[in-house]
């Protein structure tokens, strides 16, 4: 059922053909009908234009194609398609998924019960190329496991927890807060940065979806894919490599556009000043750590001092791997 809100898709393809039709018609199935489709190809060289064109000239909604000079990379690509969107809630869409026809009603419902929350996220089921089911569903591949009891915490945003799952075939957010989270910066995975940068700008939480409302399609030329076939509860380390790159990399430096963004953000909700205050702190701190082992003690004993390592990092773990790891 309609919250009264406008619904807008931001899809970002290229070289899509042989599979966006079966997105697109997923769109149509939806029970909650979404307003308007935003289409933003960079450069595809196939039939992806041809199929968008099509779909649009018969869709029951308005379909607007934006094609880019060259190819723009995937974030940027993303970027044209949400400043282009004119909804209140912006779903995020890659065109090799199938969406299930409830998708848009639950995560709009979702974000309606909790006005708090400035991004909903649903689990997916893991499918192959095919759409056969590979058994599994992505939060447990992600080593994300739902706990109701930290959900109200996540959803009015007084609370942080870096393991949420951000998958952007799977998130929405509100369009007010477009101003924070865009420009999205380059070489930085959209998804991550969208669903970080609100829920710890201390403006917006997180309504979590524990239901599959896509079915996520695993393929050899998608950019993050599940690399365990089999069924299994264990988080995959091939999706981990490919979302965080290499451990020794320190995926901390990769906060740093956050971190700033967040210390410049436009708006601070009085509630969750001092939340925001620690998550930075405590952030800046890791990634400014010295590059000698030594000198980084200090700053690893007072960030475990203070509990900041438990509240917003892995604990101990998190604090042997600054202190090992080459900066």
């Amino acid at each position: 059922m309609s919250t009264g809100s406008k619904i807008s898709i931001a899809m970002a393809v290229y070289n899509g053909d042989r599979f966006i039709g079966e997105q697109l018609e997923s769109f149509v199935r939806q029970t909650r009908v979404p307003d308007e489709l935003v289409v933003s190809d960079n450069a595809s060289t196939d039939r992806t234009v041809e199929i968008v064109r099509d779909f649009a000239a018969r869709a029951p909604f308005p379909v607007r194609l934006f094609i880019n000079d060259s190819n723009l990379g995937g974030t940027k690509n993303f970027e044209r398609a949400i400043r282009e969107c004119t909804g209140d809630i912006i779903f995020l869409s890659d065109c090799d998924d199938v969406w299930y026809p409830n998708k848009v009603s639950v995560m709009e419902q979702a974000l309606a019960e909790s006005p708090r929350a400035g991004v909903t996220v649903s689990d997916a089921d893991l499918v192959d190329e095919h759409l056969e089911p590979l058994g599994g569903r992505l939060w447990p591949a992600l080593g994300f496991r739902y706990r109701s009891r930290d959900h109200e915490k996540l959803i009015a945003g007084s609370t942080f927890n870096r393991r949420v799952p951000t998958t952007g075939c799977c998130l929405a957010f509100r369009a007010r807060f477009k101003p924070l989270v865009l420009p999205l910066p380059d070489g930085y995975l959209h998804d991550i940065f969208i669903a970080w940068t609100i829920m710890c700008s201390g403006v917006g939480g997180v309504a979590l979806v524990p239901m599959a409302l896509i079915a996520y399609r695993q393929h050899s030329n998608q950019t993050t894919r599940i690399t365990r076939g089999a069924k299994s509860d264990e988080p995959d380390p091939g999706l981990f490599a490919q979302r965080f790159a290499s451990r020794k990399e320190r995926p901390i430096r990769a906060l740093a556009p956050v971190i700033t963004r967040l210390e410049s953000a436009y708006q601070r909700d009085d509630a969750n000043k001092k939340l925001l205050s620690a998550v930075l702190r405590h952030w800046r701190a890791r990634c400014e750590l010295p590059a000698g082992r030594f000198e980084r003690l200090p700053v690893i004993f007072r960030e475990l001092a203070t509990l900041r390592y438990w509240r917003f990092s892995d604990g101990i773990s998190t604090a042997v791997k600054d202190l090992i790891f080459v900066h």
